[in-house]
Protein backbone atom coordinates (compact mmCIF):
# COMPACT_ATOMS: atom_id res chain seq x y z
CA UNK A 1 0.00 0.00 0.00
CA UNK A 2 3.13 2.30 1.01
CA UNK A 3 4.64 1.90 -2.37
CA UNK A 4 1.58 2.27 -4.77
CA UNK A 5 0.53 5.12 -2.83
CA UNK A 6 4.18 6.62 -3.36
CA UNK A 7 3.98 5.78 -6.99
CA UNK A 8 1.16 7.74 -7.77
CA UNK A 9 2.16 10.63 -5.63
CA UNK A 10 5.68 10.74 -7.87
CA UNK A 11 3.65 10.39 -11.17
CA UNK A 12 1.89 13.11 -10.37
CA UNK A 13 4.99 15.74 -9.37
CA UNK A 14 6.35 14.01 -12.55
CA UNK A 15 3.71 14.67 -14.63
CA UNK A 16 4.04 18.75 -13.55
CA UNK A 17 8.08 18.52 -14.46
CA UNK A 18 7.07 17.53 -18.02
CA UNK A 19 4.87 20.75 -18.52
CA UNK A 20 7.66 22.88 -16.46
CA UNK A 21 9.88 23.94 -19.10
CA UNK A 22 7.25 24.43 -22.17
CA UNK A 23 3.91 26.33 -22.62
CA UNK A 24 2.33 29.49 -21.14
CA UNK A 25 2.87 28.62 -17.97
CA UNK A 26 6.09 28.69 -18.06
CA UNK A 27 7.68 31.94 -15.61
CA UNK A 28 10.53 33.24 -16.31
CA UNK A 29 13.51 33.48 -13.22
CA UNK A 30 13.98 35.99 -10.65
CA UNK A 31 15.90 38.86 -11.33
CA UNK A 32 17.69 38.50 -14.61
CA UNK A 33 19.32 34.93 -13.35
CA UNK A 34 21.99 35.97 -11.17
CA UNK A 35 23.19 33.19 -8.69
CA UNK A 36 21.86 35.71 -5.64
CA UNK A 37 18.83 36.76 -7.31
CA UNK A 38 17.13 32.90 -7.61
CA UNK A 39 18.02 32.33 -4.00
CA UNK A 40 16.34 32.32 -0.61
CA UNK A 41 17.43 31.24 2.42
CA UNK A 42 15.36 31.59 5.67
CA UNK A 43 14.09 29.08 8.77
CA UNK A 44 11.20 26.89 9.43
CA UNK A 45 9.83 24.35 12.23
CA UNK A 46 6.96 22.45 12.89
CA UNK A 47 5.56 19.00 14.58
CA UNK A 48 5.59 15.31 13.29
CA UNK A 49 3.90 12.07 14.41
CA UNK A 50 5.36 8.77 13.87
CA UNK A 51 3.97 5.72 12.73
CA UNK A 52 6.14 2.67 14.14
CA UNK A 53 5.66 0.13 11.41
CA UNK A 54 7.44 -2.97 12.84
CA UNK A 55 8.82 -5.24 10.51
CA UNK A 56 10.18 -8.03 12.89
CA UNK A 57 8.68 -8.94 16.29
CA UNK A 58 10.74 -9.92 19.10
CA UNK A 59 10.63 -10.59 23.30
CA UNK A 60 12.28 -11.77 25.74
CA UNK A 61 9.95 -14.23 26.95
CA UNK A 62 9.30 -17.10 24.62
CA UNK A 63 7.92 -20.93 24.42
CA UNK A 64 9.63 -23.60 25.37
CA UNK A 65 9.59 -24.45 21.62
CA UNK A 66 11.53 -21.03 21.18
CA UNK A 67 8.71 -19.63 19.06
CA UNK A 68 7.63 -16.56 19.88
CA UNK A 69 4.33 -16.01 22.04
CA UNK A 70 1.98 -13.22 22.66
CA UNK A 71 3.20 -12.69 25.90
CA UNK A 72 5.60 -8.99 25.82
CA UNK A 73 4.00 -8.57 22.52
CA UNK A 74 4.33 -4.49 21.89
CA UNK A 75 0.90 -2.83 21.41
CA UNK A 76 2.21 0.79 19.21
CA UNK A 77 -0.09 3.99 19.86
CA UNK A 78 -1.71 5.34 16.76
CA UNK A 79 0.86 7.91 15.25
CA UNK A 80 -1.62 11.27 16.54
CA UNK A 81 -0.12 9.67 20.40
CA UNK A 82 3.68 9.46 18.57
CA UNK A 83 4.31 14.00 18.46
CA UNK A 84 7.50 15.28 18.10
CA UNK A 85 9.07 18.24 16.43
CA UNK A 86 11.70 19.53 14.02
CA UNK A 87 13.24 23.10 13.24
CA UNK A 88 16.55 23.87 10.75
CA UNK A 89 16.99 26.13 8.02
CA UNK A 90 16.06 26.19 4.45
CA UNK A 91 18.45 27.25 1.01
CA UNK A 92 16.04 27.58 -1.92
CA UNK A 93 17.17 27.93 -5.10
CA UNK A 94 15.24 28.91 -8.02
CA UNK A 95 15.86 26.24 -11.54
CA UNK A 96 13.43 28.22 -13.47
CA UNK A 97 10.16 29.74 -13.04
CA UNK A 98 8.21 26.65 -11.76
CA UNK A 99 10.78 24.67 -9.99
CA UNK A 100 13.07 25.18 -6.89
CA UNK A 101 15.41 22.95 -5.21
CA UNK A 102 16.21 23.41 -1.53
CA UNK A 103 18.75 22.19 1.13
CA UNK A 104 17.06 22.32 4.65
CA UNK A 105 19.27 21.37 7.02
CA UNK A 106 16.77 20.27 10.40
CA UNK A 107 17.27 18.79 14.16
CA UNK A 108 14.37 16.71 14.74
CA UNK A 109 13.23 15.01 17.79
CA UNK A 110 10.49 11.69 17.13
CA UNK A 111 8.56 9.83 19.76
CA UNK A 112 7.74 6.01 19.72
CA UNK A 113 4.92 4.87 22.39
CA UNK A 114 4.03 1.12 23.17
CA UNK A 115 2.66 -1.16 25.67
CA UNK A 116 3.44 -4.83 26.76
CA UNK A 117 1.37 -7.06 28.93
CA UNK A 118 2.84 -10.05 30.66
CA UNK A 119 0.55 -12.46 32.50
CA UNK A 120 1.79 -15.58 34.78
CA UNK A 121 -1.45 -18.02 35.45
CA UNK A 122 -1.58 -20.63 38.32
CA UNK A 123 -1.68 -23.69 36.85
CA UNK A 124 -4.67 -24.78 38.08
CA UNK A 125 -6.56 -21.49 38.30
CA UNK A 126 -6.36 -18.72 35.44
CA UNK A 127 -8.08 -16.62 38.73
CA UNK A 128 -4.94 -16.62 40.59
CA UNK A 129 -2.23 -14.75 38.57
CA UNK A 130 0.42 -12.23 38.18
CA UNK A 131 0.07 -9.10 35.39
CA UNK A 132 3.15 -6.64 34.45
CA UNK A 133 1.83 -4.15 32.52
CA UNK A 134 4.21 -1.74 31.18
CA UNK A 135 4.40 1.86 29.29
CA UNK A 136 7.22 2.58 26.95
CA UNK A 137 8.21 5.97 25.67
CA UNK A 138 11.39 6.55 23.28
CA UNK A 139 12.75 10.28 21.86
CA UNK A 140 15.10 9.50 18.71
CA UNK A 141 16.63 12.47 17.99
CA UNK A 142 18.39 13.03 14.38
CA UNK A 143 20.35 15.83 12.41
CA UNK A 144 18.76 15.67 9.14
CA UNK A 145 19.17 16.87 5.17
CA UNK A 146 16.49 16.44 3.18
CA UNK A 147 17.26 17.77 -0.23
CA UNK A 148 13.88 19.02 -1.96
CA UNK A 149 12.60 19.83 -5.30
CA UNK A 150 9.16 21.91 -5.28
CA UNK A 151 6.88 22.56 -8.72
CA UNK A 152 4.86 25.70 -8.27
CA UNK A 153 1.34 25.24 -9.67
CA UNK A 154 0.47 28.85 -9.74
CA UNK A 155 1.65 32.26 -10.45
CA UNK A 156 0.24 34.82 -8.35
CA UNK A 157 1.21 35.91 -4.54
CA UNK A 158 -0.32 32.76 -3.22
CA UNK A 159 1.02 29.44 -4.82
CA UNK A 160 0.66 26.04 -3.56
CA UNK A 161 2.78 23.63 -4.74
CA UNK A 162 3.80 20.09 -5.33
CA UNK A 163 7.32 18.42 -3.53
CA UNK A 164 9.64 15.68 -3.64
CA UNK A 165 12.32 14.46 -1.68
CA UNK A 166 15.34 12.35 0.20
CA UNK A 167 16.56 12.56 3.40
CA UNK A 168 19.04 11.29 5.17
CA UNK A 169 19.61 11.27 8.66
CA UNK A 170 22.49 10.87 11.37
CA UNK A 171 21.05 9.77 15.13
CA UNK A 172 21.93 12.33 18.01
CA UNK A 173 20.30 10.45 20.83
CA UNK A 174 17.92 8.21 22.15
CA UNK A 175 16.42 8.42 25.42
CA UNK A 176 13.76 5.86 26.66
CA UNK A 177 11.12 5.93 29.26
CA UNK A 178 9.63 2.99 31.28
CA UNK A 179 6.75 2.69 33.94
CA UNK A 180 5.83 -0.89 34.86
CA UNK A 181 2.89 -1.52 37.18
CA UNK A 182 2.97 -5.14 39.13
CA UNK A 183 -0.35 -6.48 39.55
CA UNK A 184 -1.61 -10.06 41.74
CA UNK A 185 -4.49 -11.18 41.26
CA UNK A 186 -6.00 -13.65 43.97
CA UNK A 187 -9.55 -15.11 43.03
CA UNK A 188 -9.53 -12.40 40.13
CA UNK A 189 -9.16 -9.75 43.15
CA UNK A 190 -6.32 -6.92 41.99
CA UNK A 191 -3.66 -6.22 44.62
CA UNK A 192 -0.93 -3.31 43.26
CA UNK A 193 2.63 -5.08 44.23
CA UNK A 194 4.83 -2.23 43.00
CA UNK A 195 5.12 0.35 40.52
CA UNK A 196 8.26 1.06 38.83
CA UNK A 197 9.54 3.88 36.74
CA UNK A 198 12.76 3.71 34.84
CA UNK A 199 14.47 5.99 32.42
CA UNK A 200 17.69 5.89 30.45
CA UNK A 201 20.39 6.50 27.25
CA UNK A 202 19.12 3.82 24.40
CA UNK A 203 21.17 5.24 21.66
CA UNK A 204 23.04 1.67 21.31
CA UNK A 205 19.42 0.35 20.41
CA UNK A 206 19.34 2.08 17.46
CA UNK A 207 22.11 2.46 14.02
CA UNK A 208 23.36 5.63 13.33
CA UNK A 209 21.60 7.12 9.77
CA UNK A 210 18.08 6.80 8.03
CA UNK A 211 16.96 7.28 4.65
CA UNK A 212 13.51 8.45 3.85
CA UNK A 213 12.06 9.74 1.02
CA UNK A 214 8.60 11.85 1.16
CA UNK A 215 6.40 13.62 -1.25
CA UNK A 216 4.73 16.65 0.00
CA UNK A 217 2.55 19.52 -0.82
CA UNK A 218 2.46 23.25 -0.19
CA UNK A 219 2.24 26.62 -0.37
CA UNK A 220 3.99 29.68 -0.85
CA UNK A 221 2.68 33.63 0.23
CA UNK A 222 4.91 36.39 -1.33
CA UNK A 223 4.69 39.34 0.73
CA UNK A 224 7.40 41.35 -1.74
CA UNK A 225 10.47 41.47 0.69
CA UNK A 226 9.51 37.72 2.26
CA UNK A 227 8.01 34.47 1.67
CA UNK A 228 6.21 32.75 3.92
CA UNK A 229 5.37 29.13 3.14
CA UNK A 230 3.57 26.04 5.03
CA UNK A 231 3.84 22.15 3.99
CA UNK A 232 3.23 18.98 4.84
CA UNK A 233 5.37 15.96 4.28
CA UNK A 234 5.15 12.33 4.60
CA UNK A 235 8.48 10.67 5.22
CA UNK A 236 8.33 7.05 4.07
CA UNK A 237 11.08 4.98 5.53
CA UNK A 238 13.55 2.89 3.72
CA UNK A 239 15.43 0.39 6.44
CA UNK A 240 15.14 -1.20 9.75
CA UNK A 241 16.94 1.96 11.99
CA UNK A 242 16.95 -0.72 14.67
CA UNK A 243 20.57 -2.07 15.68
CA UNK A 244 19.70 -6.07 15.18
CA UNK A 245 23.45 -6.76 16.61
CA UNK A 246 22.93 -4.77 20.47
CA UNK A 247 19.09 -5.86 20.58
CA UNK A 248 19.62 -7.87 23.79
CA UNK A 249 22.75 -6.24 25.56
CA UNK A 250 20.82 -2.82 26.82
CA UNK A 251 20.58 -3.97 30.36
CA UNK A 252 18.53 -1.07 31.14
CA UNK A 253 16.01 -1.82 29.23
CA UNK A 254 16.47 -6.04 28.70
CA UNK A 255 17.26 -6.51 32.27
CA UNK A 256 14.65 -4.37 34.68
CA UNK A 257 11.63 -3.47 32.39
CA UNK A 258 11.63 -7.04 29.88
CA UNK A 259 11.94 -5.29 26.56
CA UNK A 260 13.65 -5.60 23.42
CA UNK A 261 13.13 -3.17 20.55
CA UNK A 262 11.44 -4.73 17.67
CA UNK A 263 13.05 -4.13 14.15
CA UNK A 264 11.27 -0.91 12.98
CA UNK A 265 11.29 0.94 9.48
CA UNK A 266 8.97 4.28 11.15
CA UNK A 267 7.15 6.72 9.03
CA UNK A 268 6.29 10.05 9.99
CA UNK A 269 4.00 13.08 9.55
CA UNK A 270 5.92 16.18 8.95
CA UNK A 271 4.00 19.57 9.33
CA UNK A 272 5.80 22.83 9.13
CA UNK A 273 5.77 26.52 8.49
CA UNK A 274 8.47 28.97 6.86
CA UNK A 275 9.45 32.29 6.57
CA UNK A 276 12.08 33.10 3.58
CA UNK A 277 14.41 36.20 2.72
CA UNK A 278 15.42 36.75 -0.87
CA UNK A 279 19.09 37.94 -0.84
CA UNK A 280 19.66 39.34 -4.51
CA UNK A 281 19.04 42.77 -5.38
CA UNK A 282 15.64 42.58 -6.36
CA UNK A 283 12.75 40.67 -8.20
CA UNK A 284 10.12 38.20 -7.37
CA UNK A 285 10.38 34.60 -6.32
CA UNK A 286 8.44 34.01 -9.35
CA UNK A 287 6.33 35.31 -12.27
CA UNK A 288 7.70 37.10 -14.84
CA UNK A 289 10.38 39.87 -14.61
CA UNK A 290 8.11 42.60 -16.47
CA UNK A 291 7.05 45.99 -14.58
CA UNK A 292 8.04 48.87 -13.62
CA UNK A 293 9.23 47.55 -10.42
CA UNK A 294 12.78 47.97 -9.14
CA UNK A 295 15.01 47.76 -12.19
CA UNK A 296 12.66 47.98 -14.94
CA UNK A 297 13.69 50.12 -17.70
CA UNK A 298 10.77 53.85 -17.52
CA UNK A 299 11.05 55.83 -20.81
CA UNK A 300 11.76 59.79 -19.99
CA UNK A 301 9.50 61.83 -21.64
CA UNK A 302 10.91 64.32 -24.27
CA UNK A 303 11.68 67.70 -23.18
CA UNK A 304 11.58 70.35 -25.60
CA UNK A 305 13.63 73.37 -24.81
CA UNK A 306 12.27 76.68 -25.47
CA UNK A 307 14.73 79.58 -27.90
Amino acid sequence: MRSIFTFILFVTLGSSLSSAGSGPGLRAPASGGTVADRMLIGFRGGFNFTLPMPVKRFSVIQNLDGTQTDQGRKDYGAFYKNPGYQYGFSVLYRINGKMLLSLEPTFASYSIKYETKSVWNDAGDNGNRIEINTAYADRLKYFEIPLELRVEMGSGQIRPYLAAGLLYGIRTGAMANAESEVVQYIDDVAIDLENTHAAGDVSGNFIHSRIAVFPGAGVFVDLGGIVLYGEADYYFGLHNVVDESARYLNQQTVGSSYDVPDNLKPDNLAIQIGILFRIGSGGSSGGSSSGKGKGSAVPCPVIKLKR
